[in-house]
């Protein structure tokens, strides 16, 4: 048996990057290693942006960092979503901590390949960390408007004036998408400054805005509505590309599926732009947008991409009622809540394995963490679901008594340094009020003490007022400490 390596541009998978079970993925490798099949070595190399030790059977899993792949029989394929997980990944600070320098490098320069291979223009970080030369100044790459999974739909905010469930109300299958709008030239020679874009994400965020399958004419825009087929309900600002996220209408069906197909792939913003000439260049400095329209390829404007696509995830329940995933999960929830559902049943249910939920969570040492709550089980006398609740009272009883015990320390201390006058001691300890932390030590106590009577005038003045004149002194050791304040007692 021989693992292949799939040409990128013949086969590539545009699987959700989330649903590929990288684990088991790992698990056909490393037994191909160990069992020295053909191309084993090759595979892992093209599987991972970089391993950080030599491929051999001795080689983990934590060696191995930036999968993008897919196993398909025993052939690896290129999956699309994980190519840009894995830019992104290496681009931002989810990315390895212990990468090297020169490991980050080879793992651009491996991400930068497949992108040509997908006649795509790899991220500006990703081309940095390669080594690659900056674009021009003011040039703007034509990049071919893919689906991607780039980001997701919920990292663009929505504007608060608008209802943005209302508008799904009804579609079986609502759809979003996000749109990129990077600064730079327009096809027919505008420089598009980041202000400018930053101009259109704002009345966005204001007020929405609506978007047609092409333009208007310019003499119909006063008095003709159009039934919209997209509404753009959010944008966000990063560096100097605008995200714009809509929503697709119901009635749109087709350009949901033209929109899934690629066969749709531009935006085109329709509106009012202010010029001006700078240096022989005609920049676009602010721009009151209109509409932002869908527009076949290749057409005069800004150059987009689509960068993200929503479909709402649907649960059909008994009767053929439908649900959204997080409506479903709110249901659970309250009905665990209400004691009619448990988490043992719902794993029961699932099929999933009880070591999978705790790895997932964290947990590895099942056993161990299980004998510990059993202890703890027997040593309060209450049931396993009770556990959380009985702790959170021992907590709050430790709470309370640290409190205490600290409010006695405070106490202790200003009687002893403040010796006479109980008015005196209530003022020091009103304006030490949150000032000394729980469970400081005696000696704290003291320094804070001491600094409040030298450096407050406020506390000078009052405690001045009772003796009226200068009412304590004080002094450290020899060690920087505060022993005490000697105080001056004057007969008014």
């Amino acid at each position: 048996m021989a693992l292949k390596i799939a040409a990128t541009k013949s086969r590539v998978s545009e699987k959700a990057w989330g649903d590929v079970d990288k684990s088991t993925i790992w698990k056909r490798l490393k037994e191909a290693l160990q069992n020295n099949e053909a191309g084993a070595k090759e595979a892992v190399k093209e599987m991972y942006a970089v391993v950080k030790a030599a491929v051999n059977a001795e080689v983990t899993q934590a060696d191995c960092w930036g999968p993008h792949h897919e196993i398909v029989g025993d052939t690896l394929v290129l999956n699309r979503q994980g190519l840009f997980a894995a830019a992104q990944a290496l681009a931002s600070a989810r990315a390895e901590p212990d990468l090297t320098p020169e490991q980050k490098k080879s793992a651009a320069k491996h991400l930068v390949r497949h992108y040509r291979e997908l006649d795509l223009v790899a991220p500006e970080s990703i081309r940095a960390l390669a080594g690659e030369k900056p674009l021009p100044k003011g040039e703007t790459v034509r990049l071919e408007v893919t689906v991607t999974g780039e980001m997701s739909v919920e990292e663009i905010p929505v504007s608060t004036a608008i209802d943005i469930q209302a508008l799904k109300e009804g579609d079986n299958e609502p759809l979003e998408v996000v749109v990129e709008i990077p600064a730079g030239k327009s096809k027919r020679g505008w420089l598009y400054t980041p202000q400018a874009l930053k101009r259109i994400a704002d009345v966005v965020m204001e007020q929405g805005l609506p978007g047609f399958l092409g333009h208007q004419k310019p003499e119909d825009i006063d008095h003709e509505f159009p039934q919209p087929v997209t509404h753009w309900v959010g944008a966000k600002m990063i560096g100097e590309k605008a995200y714009i996220r809509g929503v697709v209408d119901p009635s749109a069906k087709d350009l949901k599926r033209w929109i899934k197909s690629k066969a749709v792939k531009t935006v085109s913003i329709y509106g009012i732009p202010t010029l001006e000439q700078v240096g022989g260049e005609t920049e676009v400095v602010d721009f009151q947008p209109l509409s932002i329209d869908w527009t076949p390829l290749g057409r005069a404007g800004m150059d987009t991409r689509v960068v993200a696509v929503g479909e709402m995830d649907t649960i059909i329940a008994k009767g053929g009622t439908e649900m959204r995933v997080k409506e479903a999960l709110e249901v659970i929830r309250q009905a665990i809540i209400d004691g009619n559902l448990s988490t043992k049943k719902i794993v029961g249910e699932i099929g999933v394995d009880r070591t999978e939920i705790l790895e997932a969570v964290g947990i590895t040492d099942y056993d161990s963490t299980k004998k510990i709550v059993g202890e703890i089980t027997q040593l309060l006398n209450v049931e396993n679901d009770k556990i959380i609740e009985e702790v959170k009272k021992l907590k709050e009883a430790a709470d309370n008594y640290a409190k205490l015990e600290h409010e006695q320390r405070v106490n202790k201390v200003i009687g002893e340094m403040v010796k006479e006058g109980e008015e005196a001691k209530k003022v020091v300890k009103r304006f030490l009020d949150g000032k000394i932390k729980v469970g400081a030590t005696d000696e704290e106590i003291k320094k804070a003490v001491g600094e409040l009577v030298e450096q407050d005038e406020v506390v000078k003045q009052i405690l001045n007022a009772f003796y009226n004149q200068p009412y304590l002194q004080t002094k450290l050791d020899d060690k920087g400490r505060v022993p005490g304040l000697v105080v001056k007692r004057v007969k008014i």
